[in-house]
């Protein structure tokens, strides 16, 4: 059984966590309670509970100082904050110490349940992954592996086995080397093949080595020639897209630099496991994730904090009452922008973005009431944006949410907005190939009928506003640049040149060549 800690000031919320679920069906007993700081902290470090359920408001010593002192005293176990509000610069702060779930009271029984589970199951995980580790220390080459890649040495190896004579009679040493690291591409999945069966297709098994580090698989490339294996293995994921299913599909893969010496390969090492902690922010089907793309050491990071959020959450929130779905987009995709490059790890992004959302469902519930039919609970929301694996995921989450509480206001409130969204939208995008039947779609409506709408407000069609303002950006590269006519087709929407040219005439009644001779000629615009 594992062993449970409750520590909260108000003895009936302890009487009521003790009951609220069967915490002897998820494996827990119930050892002991804590009425304040100080108590929490003693019977942490006196009996070394598996989880704490902690507090943030505790007498005499928070529940965040209370955490530090333990892990300070070297406590491994879990916590689970609980809060009465949601605060982020304590959530933020709990992260620093390894609180990754936190709970707010009232506390619903189905999220403890969940939350409580999740635990167990990292727990089993991080038991099994010390029982490996156990196994391979007695492993003398695989033990060389994990010390040449990481470049931590242990006590109980000799040095000379990582030296030049030491790594030849082990097959480990080479003109140069690079690491790749793997996981599944989704976290929650495991993978039906394993990379180092997929990498046997193309480099001899002689020719690197396979290890697990951390609980993540390693390969060590061996030479320069498997090097170029190696590329040309990476060239079957940027061919074409991959398919759901496929062996390629479910493997994450990213890959240091190639270095030219033994004592260089925990730099190659160090540059694919920053990728593998940058994974969140992939781009949606990225399946590898090269040391090139890694950010420059002179990238200067942008801080964000509360007060950010809370100018991200009023330019959102307005943008959603003017029912605005293109500029409420074009806001959400700045604030993307800005968590890639933020000061704040992946968990504190959740946070920030979990804090985001709440605060703009708070504000529309008070002006649109009925927009809540669109938001997830509370407890539903947090647990989304926290289990999503990449920042894409939750980007589309909230995206998804707000755009129908914006399609509700904008179908209350007229046509106006949604013709100003589409024509910004047309304004913003002329050069892509755009159709009625696409971009209705986006904005919410039926084609037909939005054609209609469009037609009647603009007192022109859709595809003639469309046509004109690709003509008006056509005269003026025509004017004012040395592009050669196709060029300036292709920029306007048009593949076709001479589709171009036949549509150019039509409209000024000269082609596009006439045009721009006359207007240089006599100063035309």
């Amino acid at each position: 059984m594992r062993k449970l800690l409750i520590a909260d000031d108000e003895a009936n919320i302890r009487e009521g966590l003790k009951v609220i679920i069967d915490w002897d069906e998820l494996g827990y007993s119930f050892d002991c309670e804590a009425s304040d700081g100080p108590g929490a902290l003693e019977l942490i470090q006196s009996n070394d509970p598996d989880l704490v359920l902690m507090d943030i408001h505790m007498p005499f010593i928070n529940g965040i100082d209370v955490i530090r002192q333990a892990r300070d005293n070297g406590y491994k176990g879990k916590f689970i904050i609980l809060s009465g509000y949601s605060d982020f610069a304590f959530a933020k702060a709990a992260i620093r110490y390894g609180v990754t779930d936190y709970l707010t009271k009232p506390i619903d029984e189905d999220e403890l349940m969940d939350v409580v589970n999740r635990i167990n199951k990292d727990l089993e995980k991080e038991s099994s992954i010390n029982g490996q580790n156990d196994i391979m220390q007695y492993k003398a080459k695989d033990t060389v592996i994990n010390e040449l890649i990481t470049g931590i040495c242990h006590d109980d190896m000799p040095k000379a086995a990582l030296d030049k004579e030491g790594l030849k009679k082990l097959g480990l040493y080479a003109d140069a080397y690079q690491v790749a690291l793997y996981e599944t591409y989704q976290g929650n999945v495991s993978p039906e093949y394993s990379l180092k069966d997929l990498l046997n297709i193309f480099i001899p098994s002689d020719e690197y080595a396979h290890t697990t580090i951390d609980g993540r698989d390693a390969i060590l490339l061996l030479g320069k020639k498997a090097i170029r294996q190696f590329e040309r293995f990476l060239e079957h994921y940027n061919y074409r897209p991959l398919q759901k299913g496929s062996p390629l599909y479910s493997i994450f893969l990213t890959y240091g630099e190639i270095v030219d010496s033994p004592d260089k390969v925990c730099e190659s090492y160090n540059s694919a496991l920053e990728l593998c902690r940058r994974r969140f922010f992939c781009s949606e089907d990225a399946h590898t994730f090269g040391f090139n793309q890694l950010p420059g050491k002179d990238v200067r990071l942008k801080h964000i904090d509360a007060l950010s959020g809370k100018e991200y959450c009023i330019k959102l929130c307005g943008y959603i009452q003017i029912a605005s779905i293109d500029k409420f987009r074009q806001s959400l995709m700045e604030l993307d922008s800005d968590v890639r490059i933020c000061d704040m790890n992946e968990d504190e992004i959740r946070l920030f973005l979990t804090d985001i959302v709440l605060q703009i469902k708070e504000q529309i519930n008070r002006t649109y009431p009925e927009c809540m039919e669109y938001f997830d609970g509370n407890s539903q929301l947090i647990e989304q944006i926290k289990t999503r694996f990449y920042l894409y995921e939750i980007v589309k989450y909230i995206d998804s949410m707000c755009t129908k509480a914006i399609q509700n206001i904008r179908s209350k409130s007229g046509a106006e907005s949604a013709i100003e969204d589409v024509v910004s939208y047309i304004d913003h995008n002329y050069a892509q190939s755009l159709t009625l039947e696409e971009v209705a779609p986006l904005f919410g409506y039926n084609s037909v009928y939005f054609g209609k709408l469009f037609s009647k407000e603009m007192n022109i069609s859709f595809n003639s506003y469309l046509n004109e303002k690709r003509m008006i950006e056509a005269k003026k590269l025509l004017r004012d640049s040395e592009l050669k006519v196709y060029e300036i087709a292709a920029r306007v929407g048009y593949n076709d040149v001479d589709y171009f040219s036949k549509k150019f005439k039509n409209s000024e009644g000269k082609s596009p060549a006439d045009y721009r001779r006359s207007s240089r000629i006599g100063g035309q615009k």
